[in-house]
């Protein structure tokens, strides 16, 4: 019995870490990784996207202001993996 009191109190208490880790990086107190590059700020869904320097899968650097002067554009966020 003191061993699935035990087992819960470690579940609780790693869950109760995790929820406070996504907190502290939500709000900014903390960064995701090293690529981390979030600026919090006004901008929210449906406003339009800042002018922003992107890289491509070739290592290029792209600039969508040079991308909507010739067409639209869509960005997708996700993993390429």
């Amino acid at each position: 019995m003191n061993l699935v009191i035990g087992l819960v109190a470690v579940l609780a208490a790693g869950a109760a870490g995790l929820l406070v880790y996504r907190k502290l990086v939500e709000h900014g107190f903390l960064r995701y990784n090293r690529w981390d590059r979030r600026v919090r700020g006004p901008l929210r869904a449906g406003d339009p996207a800042p002018d922003l320097e992107l890289t491509g899968y070739d290592g290029s650097r792209i600039r969508l202001s040079s991308v909507w002067a010739e067409r639209p554009a869509v960005l997708v966020f996700g993993s390429c993996t």
